[in-house]
């Protein structure tokens, strides 16, 4: 893999800050911790002869903490064009950097590259995903964007809080922001949730500004909202997000909505089912709809004293009008089996 002089710099840098950290932390005890996984597949579509063998995610890095302040840096190796860049973000193979400071018990600010406050399940690490795939809500996410964010956590035992502003979601699929909207433009996000015993509960909204290629496009704007419950052996979840002037159209909308069930059968085996629920409407009028069921199994052996195995069959059922062109931005629009082996060090 080539990387150019800029991506060199960026990973300097990046390196440079972690390394301001822990000289600011020195008394701190400060703790690095070490992460890598990858994830390797091997899938079968109706509208292909044969199976295709590949991988999701390939990333290494590290996190570091002290008493006050923490960060990171997580890279990516199974990206496109490493040295490149979208509008908006760093380059390619800088999955995440962020560097933050603990203000009190309850609230910090971290800046950098990082997930942006909307979402349920993106928000879900893609190594402890429930399902092989992120699914037709994806795209409609701000994505991992450049900036700045407030938290607040346990704040009256049991709320929580996120706001940030961004540079434009670039990585986004909903936005195309050209490069000259870079310092122009700004996209924003704010959460809330709520953590009480087995319940989840999360809402959020952003936007992205002149979302589109064309000069004076709309602005994006997403709202989300997620429950989950866990107790026992089950996990049960649902969400639904939607969003409006996609790709800085006027009138482009796209909602997608998704219940999931899973059900530990005993320790090493579960059983999932996941059926999103997805409708595009575009400015002319025209609706379609697409509908992904994912059916399958997580095997996770024993783990080692620093890494872990993880094995994911899922059996996927298309539906809906299945159109064929970009009226959605993600989905499946033919049945599948997908498979899944990931190894974890961490």
């Amino acid at each position: 893999m080539n990387i150019n002089t800029t991506s060199r710099r960026l990973l300097v840098a990046s390196a440079g800050c972690l390394a301001g950290l822990t000289s600011l932390a020195a008394h701190a005890e400060p703790t690095w911790t070490p992460m890598g996984f990858a994830q390797l597949t091997a899938e079968h579509r109706d509208d292909q002869n044969g199976i295709d063998f590949g991988g999701d995610r390939i990333r290494a890095g590290a996190r570091y903490s002290s008493d006050t302040l923490f960060g990171g840096l997580v890279l990516d190796f199974n990206v496109p064009d490493a040295g490149n860049r979208t509008p908006g973000t760093l380059n390619n193979i800088i999955k995440d950097v962020w560097a933050g400071w603990h203000l009190n018990r309850h609230w910090s600010v971290k800046g950098g590259q990082f997930k942006a406050p909307v979402g349920m399940d993106f928000n879900v690490p893609g190594h402890r995903l429930d399902i092989t795939k992120r699914g037709l809500e994806k795209p409609l996410v701000l994505e991992r964007a450049v900036g700045a964010m407030l938290s607040g956590r346990k704040l009256g035992g049991h709320l929580g809080v996120d706001v940030g502003i961004f540079n434009p979601a670039g990585r986004s699929g909903a936005v195309a922001t050209p490069a000259s909207g870079e310092g122009e433009h700004n996209a924003y996000a704010i959460r809330g949730l709520l953590d009480a015993g087995p319940w989840h509960a999360q809402i959020s909204a952003g936007r992205s500004e002149s979302a589109g290629l064309a000069p004076r496009s709309a602005d994006y704007t997403v709202v989300d909202a997620g429950l989950r419950w866990a107790q026992g052996p089950w996990t049960l979840k649902a969400e639904w997000i939607a969003g409006d002037n996609v790709l800085g159209t006027d009138g482009r909308e796209q909602t997608v909505a998704y219940a999931h069930a899973g059900w530990r059968l005993r320790a090493p085996v579960e059983l999932v089912a996941r059926h999103y629920s997805g409708r595009s409407e575009l400015p002319d009028g025209a609706r379609f709809d697409l509908d992904n069921t994912y059916l399958g199994v997580n095997l996770t052996p024993q783990a080692l004293e620093h890494a872990s195995l993880r094995v994911q069959i899922n059996y996927l059922i298309a539906g809906g009008d299945r159109p064929v062109g970009n009226q959605f931005l993600a989905g499946f629009r033919d049945d599948a089996i997908l498979t899944q082996v990931q190894i974890a060090y961490r």
